[in-house]
């Protein structure tokens, strides 16, 4: 199979403490080419490190994060190993020269402050930005054209599956993403196909439900999926080694 293959740690990983230093260094262990993390501002202005809106589900804490300092949040370690939610600065700092980064932005009103980091460490040609909102990953785009933006269209506000489906070859000439991502269940022959032919990278997210996530990952990779977003790090290097096998 001769063709580049992007795999991505999922929030580093989703099977230990996600989004946390910890998670990051797992993924890149294994392989990891890229970590992807999520991130939201804190009442404080600080951008973290944090998937949910709320504390309850990963930490020992509660609380939405927009109501909360990041003194306040930082109190509350996560459930599993005991780990503190990071800056995103930090995981900026500790991980540029040691990966990619994929950035997924949770709220709207991150877009500048997080390019403005970005750019003053100069990391744009290692991060795609990621969203669930087209306008804000296009604006992203307008306000700094060589920066990769990736639509996640699965629950994604500005364009639809099906919308994007029936745009068929015309999808370049209306949209501006570089890549776009898609929930494993949902991906078919005809998305790929569309994308490819408008030049357009596709990723796949969510396996951690399946009995054999493996299973289900080799299928769209031989469908043509162009990289995996793994929510378990131990599956990096098997689909690494299959890929070099097949």
């Amino acid at each position: 199979m001769n063709r580049s293959f992007i795999c991505i740690g999922h929030r580093g990983t989703r099977i230990l403490d996600e989004n946390t230093i910890y998670a990051f260094n797992k993924a890149l262990k294994y392989g990891a080419d890229y970590i992807e993390f999520d991130v939201r501002k804190t009442k404080d202005n600080k951008l973290i490190i944090i998937h949910d809106a709320s504390l309850e589900r990963t930490t020992k804490g509660s609380g939405l994060i927009q109501n909360l300092t990041y003194d306040e949040i930082s109190r509350y370690k996560t459930k599993i190993n005991n780990e503190k939610i990071p800056l995103l600065s930090e995981v900026l700092e500790s991980f540029k020269d040691k990966t990619k980064f994929m950035i997924e932005l949770k709220e709207g009103n991150l877009r500048s402050q997080i390019l403005d980091i970005i750019k003053d460490m100069d990391l744009i040609e290692h991060c795609i930005f990621s969203g669930r909102s087209l306008i804000e990953i296009e604006l992203i785009k307008k306000e700094s054209p060589e920066t990769r933006i990736c639509y996640n269209i699965t629950k994604g506000v500005g364009l639809t599956l099906p919308e994007l489906l029936k745009l068929g070859n015309k999808v370049r000439a209306n949209y501006n993403f570089d890549i776009i991502s898609l929930r494993s269940n949902l991906v078919n022959s005809k998305f790929i196909d569309i994308c490819q032919k408008n030049k357009i990278s596709t990723l796949s997210w969510d396996f951690i439900a399946y009995s054999n996530p493996l299973e289900k990952i080799k299928e769209l990779i031989k469908r043509g999926i162009d990289g995996i977003l793994f929510d378990n790090y131990k599956n990096i290097p098997i689909i690494k080694n299959w890929l070099k096998k097949s």
